[in-house]
């Protein structure tokens, strides 16, 4: 019984790992909220507000975070919906409002007490509060707060921070009314308002004057709001320059370099002629690695099996049976291959298809062949990149590879200066040029090779005969084997119906039968076999609110 709690445990563990917690999180918006403070006379302010919520899915209720600044405290939380109260849990600071429903738009009204929330100085009594913070996940689509004292205030006064800043008016009754309208997730829009003094005769007066410090801030914000504005339009001009720039310089390189490989490619073409099999500049799996793909598939492995054969470093016995002659290779690749075959499959000298099969019917040999595979498949890619078949171009990278960084520097720039379109361009820019850095055109020698295999593959499709038995044994092997391994579906129709056409006349005096179904399907079955048995295989957060008090909305 303990054994399946804990299973169950482990698996919610694991689906809460996987999946993160946003990815099941309830879609909704927030489409409006108005806040009303009411600020009494005793120094306790009253709050009404009202969220309208959009939901689109199934839905528990909604959150509300209130988090008091130091040396405040909320009291009376409470929901409604329609003058209905509604059940509330609290967590800390965090209040869990439940209504549940489908697909719909409710408005809930929340009330609570803030004790504590004005400081009476000897020109006016303050009410500075964070009703967000940079904590919020929910973004607010129009928010109106309202301020309102305990009776008519004839000298209020008010400024707003952040989302705040700019968007207060004082009604006739001395009321601040803060229209941000957009509020985004993780913003502040602390708000500070000051009524007169003598309305608030409870309270203890403090030794200073409030108003002072209060016009200063409003001096500050409005230098910032200036000097942003001269540095917003000086990082514009600078972008409306840069961008287009670096835009025409990302053209200019991209066509020069698709030019430039046009023309590489064209004259590395081979001249229209006779039909012959390429001279042997690399491995068979290796011009099939670069040639056709860098997944080698199990009709690759099967050409590799028959280039040792050609090599003469194995013998074919019969269709199903080969014997180790010399462990001496050209390539590492080799050696690995034959290790797996006669070493772990085979008995060291002999290997016969129905080895490999066995062995990988033993899932203890899985782990083993899969590494052996990987070996040679690194091999082989180790092999092609000997010969350096693509450019480097050092000085381009590090050029385009600067050019980029420097385009994610300005990119941060115009975020900073909230220059959003700017930041756009300059981010996808930079992401052109960087990726740029990667470019790596074929050589002409790479070319060629490719230019030649291709050619060879469409003569083989209708090879007349006369021209087939022209070609020497060792070039009619290399020749089968390079189409052997560059069938994708590894079915072979084309290297069957070459077999049958000239197996006879191509292999009788070089010892070998030759059967591409048969080779590729045992590499087929092996990795069918051993991929099925690899495939089985809090935080504390401090506000950004005054006093760090702040908070924010959301849902369950």
């Amino acid at each position: 019984m303990h054994k399946k709690r804990f299973s169950i445990i482990g698996m919610m563990m694991l689906v809460f790992i996987l999946f993160p917690v946003h990815a099941l999180a309830v879609d909704y918006s927030i489409s409006e909220v108005t806040i009303d403070a009411q600020v009494n006379a005793d120094g306790t302010v009253e709050v009404r507000e009202n969220h309208t919520y959009e939901f689109e899915d199934d839905f528990n209720g909604i959150t509300r975070e209130i988090v008091p600044k130091e040396g405040t405290s909320i009291q009376n939380f409470t929901g409604f919906e329609n003058d209905s109260e509604l059940e509330v849990e609290r967590d800390g600071d965090l209040y869990q409002i439940f209504r549940g429903g489908d697909d719909e738009t409710i408005t809930i009204e929340l009330r609570y007490e803030i004790l504590d929330a004005v400081e009476k100085f000897e020109d006016g009594a303050e009410f500075y509060w964070p009703f967000f913070d940079d904590r919020n996940e929910s973004e607010y689509e129009d928010m109106t707060i309202s301020v309102s004292p305990p009776a008519l205030s004839e000298e209020t006064d008010f400024v707003g921070y952040d989302e705040a800043y700019k968007t207060g008016t004082v009604q006739n009754d001395g009321t601040v009314l803060f229209e941000m309208g957009l509020v985004p997730e993780g913003t502040n829009g602390d708000i500070r308002v000051v009524f007169d003094a003598d309305l608030f005769p409870a309270l203890t007066q403090q030794d200073g004057t409030i108003r002072e410090e209060l016009a200063g801030e409003k001096d500050r914000l409005d230098n910032e709001a200036i000097a942003f504005a001269a540095r917003q339009d000086t990082g514009s001009s600078i972008g409306n320059g840069l961008i287009p720039a670096a835009g025409a310089l990302l053209l200019a390189m991209t066509a020069w370099a698709w030019n430039r490989a046009r023309k590489t490619k064209q004259q590395a073409k081979p001249a229209d002629g006779a039909f012959f099999v390429p001279k042997q500049k690399m491995s068979i799996p290796a011009t099939l690695y670069f040639t056709k793909s860098s997944i080698l598939t199990p009709a690759v492995t099967a050409a590799a099996l028959m280039e040792l054969v050609r090599k003469k470093r194995i013998e074919q016995l019969s269709e199903e049976k080969f014997r180790l002659i010399d462990r001496k290779t050209e390539f590492d690749h080799e050696a690995a291959l034959i290790e797996l075959l006669f070493d772990k499959a085979g008995d060291g000298e002999f290997f016969e298809t129905k080895d490999l099969e066995n062995y990988t019917k033993n899932e203890l040999n899985h782990a083993s062949y899969n590494e052996s595979i990987t070996a040679w498949q690194q091999d082989v890619a180790a092999e092609v990149k000997q010969h350096e078949l693509y450019g480097r171009h050092p000085l381009l990278r590090w050029t385009v590879g600067f050019i980029g960084l420097a385009l994610f520097a300005s990119a941060v720039f115009f975020g900073i200066m909230d220059l959003l379109p700017l930041m756009f361009f300059s981010m996808l820019l930079g992401i052109c040029f960087v990726a740029f850095c990667f470019y790596s055109p074929t050589t002409y020698d790479g070319h060629v090779i490719r230019a030649e295999w291709k050619q060879l593959r469409a003569a083989m499709e209708n090879l007349d005969e006369a021209e087939w038995n022209r070609l020497t044994q060792d070039e009619k092997m290399r020749a089968f084997a390079y189409v052997l391994g560059a069938d994708e579906k590894s079915k072979n129709h084309s290297t069957q119906s070459f077999t049958n056409a000239y197996s006879e006349s191509a292999f009788a005096d070089f010892g070998v039968f030759y059967n591409p179904v048969l080779l590729t399907g045992i590499f087929v079955a092996a990795n069918s076999s051993t991929t099925a048995s690899a495939s089985g295989t809090g935080s504390v957060s401090s506000g950004g609110g005054v006093g760090g008090g702040g908070g924010g909305s959301g849902a369950f």
